[in-house]
C-alpha cells in the first residue's frame, strides 16, 4: 500500500517512490534519459505498450498485440547478473531527500577540494558500502526522514552476521565495518538537521561496530597469512626475474626498429609490455607509477655524468605523501629506449602528455595485459601482475639483506615500499629455509647449555680467593681495636678480578689453628 498519492511503484524493484526518476538513475543506473522516461510513464500508467516494439532482442516485430505475435526462433533471455555477487541487499531508500543529502555531504567531505580520480573511486566504494548498510537497517522501518532507524543496535548486529554468513571475504567484511564506523562517527560529530537520532543510540551503534572490528582482527591476520602462503607458492623466482630482463634486452631494440620502419599500435603495445616488464622486474613499482608517468618527467631526468646514468622522478603515485617522488635510475641504453618512444610519438603526430598512451591519447589502462603478453612471449612461468612482481622484489630484498638492514631501507625508498606495513602482515610468516635456520639456533642453544661444565681454573681461582680472605682476616685482627672499625666491610680482589665483600660481625680474635681448619672445610665444600 502506498503511503502517498504522489508515489509510484518502481517497475524494476516494485517499491513505491516519490522521486522515481532519481531512484532509477541512482539505484538501477538507468542513465539513458529516454529509457528512464518510458519507465516513469510505465509506472504512472501513461505508456501505451501497444505501439512499442517487442522487447526480446532476437525479435524485430513492431506491431500491436505483442503477446499474440509469433517469435522467429526460440526465446533466448539472458540471465540477469546479480549486482552484488553472491549477496543481495535491499534497495536503498533514495526517495528520502534527507538521506541523499547526508550521503552527499559525506562524499564532499571525503573527496576534499581537489580530488584525484583514484580518490573519487575510493570514496564511491565507501558510499556503496554505507548505502548497503543503511538499506539493511531501514528495511521495514517507517519515518526514515528522522533517521532513528540508524540507532537500532540489534539491526546492526544482524547486518554483521549477514555479511559473515554469506560468503563475503574476511578482508572485505572488515572494509565494510570500518567504512560504516567512520560514517557513524561523522553523524555523531555533525548530526544533520531535523534528525531525531540521539547521541546515546549513536554511541551504542559505534561501540557495537568497534567490537565487531576487534573480533575480526585474529581471523583476518590468519586469513592474510594464508593468502600470503598461496602467493609465496606462486611467487616469481630470482631466475625468472633475471631471465625476464635478459630477454627484454634483446627484444626491445628489435621492436623499436620495427616501429621506426612501420608504426603500428600492435607493435607499440608489445613494446609497452616489454619495457614495463623490464622495469617492474627490477624496481617493483606499482601500476600507477607507469600509468601516470609523463613525457615531461622523462625529459627532465637528472643526468649522472660519472657513470652516464639518468634518474627519473615520478610525482603522481599512490604513496607520494609518504615517499615523495617514485624514482628509477636507468643506464644510458635504457634511457635511450624511452627517448626513442617519445620520438616515435612525435613522428606519428601523437600529442599526449602521458608516456604510455592509448589510441585516445590518454593514459593506457591495459599495461597489465601488455605485461602478461610479453611475459608469455618470453615463455616464463605464471601470469604476472605489477603487484606480484613488486612482492617478489620486496621479498628477495628482505631475505637477502635482512629485515632491519640499511640496504633494505634504501631499496624500499626507491620503490616507495612501506616495510612497516609489510612486516605487520607478513613478517611473522616464515618459509622453510627461515624455519630451518631457527631450528638450528634452538639446537645450538641447547648444545651449549648441555656441554657447559665447570672449568678447573675456577676452582684454582676460588682457592686463591680463600687465601686472600685469610690474609685479610689477619690484617683486620692486627689492626685497630675499635669495634666499629672491625665491623666495617672489607673488600678483597682475587686474580680473576672478582670483588668480594666480607663483613666482620664479631670483634673477637680467632686462633690461627681454628682459622686454618675453617678454611680447609670451606674449600672442601666448594669442591663438592
Amino acid at each position: 500500500m502506498m503511503e502517498n498519492e504522489n508515489e509510484n511503484a518502481c517497475p524494476i524493484c516494485h517499491r513505491a517512490y516519490t522521486y522515481l526518476s532519481q531512484h532509477l538513475r541512482v539505484s538501477h543506473f538507468v542513465v539513458n534519459i529516454e529509457e528512464r522516461g518510458k519507465l516513469v510513464m510505465l509506472a504512472s500508467g501513461r505508456l501505451n505498450i501497444r505501439s512499442e516494439a517487442c522487447p526480446v532482442p532476437s525479435c524485430t516485430t513492431q506491431k500491436g498485440q505483442l503477446l499474440e505475435h509469433s517469435l522467429p526462433g526460440p526465446l533466448e533471455v539472458e540471465k540477469e547478473i546479480e549486482p552484488f555477487g553472491k549477496m543481495q541487499f535491499p534497495p536503498f531508500p533514495d526517495h528520502i531527500p534527507v538521506l541523499n543529502a547526508v550521503l552527499e555531504d559525506y562524499r564532499e567531505m571525503q573527496e576534499g577540494p581537489d580530488p584525484s580520480a583514484k580518490l573519487k573511486n575510493n570514496v564511491q566504494s565507501k558510499l556503496h558500502r554505507i548505502r548497503n548498510c543503511m538499506a539493511w537497517m531501514s528495511q521495514g522501518k517507517s519515518g526514515l526522514a528522522k533517521m532513528q532507524f540508524m540507532g537500532d543496535q540489534n539491526r546492526i548486529r544482524g547486518w554483521v552476521k549477514y555479511l559473515t554468513k554469506n560468503g563475503m571475504a574476511l578482508t572485505t567484511t572488515l572494509h565494510y565495518l570500518k567504512n560504516v564506523r567512520q560514517f557513524f562517527e561523522y553523524l555523531k560529530e555533525t548530526p544533520p538537521k531535523n534528525s531525531c537520532l540521539s547521541q546515546l543510540d549513536l554511541l551504542k551503534v559505534i561501540r557495537e561496530v568497534k567490537m565487531s572490528i576487534s573480533s575480526w582482527n585474529r581471523p583476518v591476520v590468519l586469513h592474510q597469512m594464508k593468502i600470503k602462503g598461496q602467493k609465496d607458492a606462486a611467487m616469481h623466482t630470482i631466475k625468472e626475474l633475471q631471465d625476464c630482463r635478459k630477454l627484454a634486452l634483446v627484444a626491445i631494440p628489435k621492436l623499436i626498429s620495427k616501429l621506426e620502419s612501420d608504426f603500428s599500435h600492435g607493435n607499440l603495445w608489445k613494446l609497452y609490455g616489454y619495457v614495463t616488464a623490464y622495469l617492474a622486474s627490477l624496481y617493483g613499482h606499482r601500476l600507477g607509477v607507469f600509468m601516470n608517468m609523463t613525457d615531461v618527467e622523462v625529459s627532465q631526468a637528472v643526468h649522472g655524468p660519472e657513470k652516464d646514468d639518468y634518474l627519473i622522478k615520478m610525482s603522481n603515485h599512490k604513496t607520494s605523501e609518504s615517499f615523495g617522488t617514485a624514482k628509477m635510475l636507468l643506464s644510458s641504453g635504457e634511457y635511450g629506449w624511452l627517448l626513442s618512444l617519445m620520438k616515435l610519438k612525435r613522428d606519428a603526430g601523437k600529442k599526449s602528455t602521458f608516456f604510455f598512451f592509448n589510441t585516445t591519447l590518454k593514459t593506457t589502462e591495459k599495461l597489465t595485459t601488455y605485461l602478461q603478453n610479453a611475459w608469455s612471449d618470453m615463455k616464463l612461468r605464471g601470469v604476472p601482475t605489477f603487484i606480484s612482481l613488486r612482492s617478489a622484489v620486496a621479498t628477495f630484498a628482505r631475505d637477502r639483506h635482512g629485515e632491519d638492514s640499511q640496504a633494505r631501507k634504501s631499496m624500499a625508498r626507491l620503490m616507495c615500499h612501506d616495510t612497516l606495513t609489510a612486516d605487520k602482515h607478513y613478517a611473522m610468516d616464515l618459509n622453510v629455509q627461515q624455519a630451518r635456520e631457527g631450528r638450528l639456533l634452538f639446537e645450538q642453544a641447547q648444545e651449549t647449555t648441555k656441554s657447559r661444565t665447570r672449568p678447573q681454573s675456577e676452582e684454582e681461582e676460588e682457592e686463591e680467593g680463600d687465601k686472600g680472605e685469610e690474609k685479610g682476616d689477619e690484617e683486620q685482627e692486627s689492626g685497630t681495636s675499635s669495634r666499629m672499625k672491625k665491623s666495617t666491610p672489607r673488600m678483597t680482589r682475587s686474580q680473576s678480578g672478582k670483588v668480594k665483600c666480607r663483613v666482620l660481625l664479631s670483634p673477637l680474635k680467632i686462633s690461627p689453628r681454628k682459622r686454618s681448619h675453617r678454611s680447609r672445610v670451606r674449600r672442601s665444600r666448594k669442591r663438592i
